[in-house]
C-alpha cells in the first residue's frame, strides 16, 4: 500500500518555514543588541547554533527514514571525515580568532580570514553543511 506523503511534507515545510521565521526574529533582536552593546560574540554564537540546527532540520527526513529500518547503526566515515571535518573547521573557525594563542591566530585562522575579507557570510553555508552532514552520516545496516 502506497502512503500519501502530502501531510508529512506539509508539516515538514511548516516546521521549516516557522524555524526560518523565528530565526529571522532572533537575528533582528541580536542585531539590535549588537548595536547597543558592541559585543559580537553572542551574535556569532547564536547565528552558529541557528544555522547548524537548520542543517539538521534539512537532514532530519533522511534520519527518520533510516530510523525506521531494522539493523544496527553505522557511521559513513568518508562522509563524516571528508565533508564533516572541513565544514566543522570552516563553520566554527571564526571562533578561533578569540583564542588567546598566537600560533592559532597566525596559522589556523588564515583560511578563515581569507574568506572573511571577501565575504563575511560564508560560514553560514558551512554551518548548514555541518548540521546536515552530522545528521545524514548515520545509517542502519540491515541484518
Amino acid at each position: 500500500m502506497k502512503k500519501n506523503h502530502w501531510l508529512s511534507y506539509f508539516v515538514y515545510s511548516v516546521v521549516l518555514l516557522s524555524y526560518i521565521f523565528f530565526s529571522n526574529k532572533i537575528f533582528h533582536v541580536l542585531n539590535e543588541q549588537r548595536k547597543n552593546t558592541f559585543e559580537l560574540v553572542p551574535g556569532l554564537i547564536w547565528s552558529t547554533v541557528i544555522f547548524v540546527i537548520l542543517g539538521v532540520l534539512l537532514g532530519v527526513e533522511k534520519f527518520i527514514l533510516e530510523r525506521r529500518k531494522e539493523g544496527h547503526w553505522e557511521v559513513n566515515l568518508p562522509k563524516a571525515i571528508l565533508l564533516g571535518i572541513p565544514s566543522l573547521y570552516l563553520a566554527f573557525g571564526v571562533f578561533l580568532n578569540y583564542l588567546p594563542f598566537e600560533f592559532v591566530n597566525q596559522t589556523l585562522t588564515y583560511p578563515i580570514r581569507f574568506f572573511l575579507e571577501s565575504n563575511s557570510s560564508f560560514w553560514a553555508i558551512f554551518q548548514v553543511i555541518f548540521g546536515y552532514v552530522v545528521v545524514t552520516s548515520f545509517y542502519k545496516v540491515e541484518y
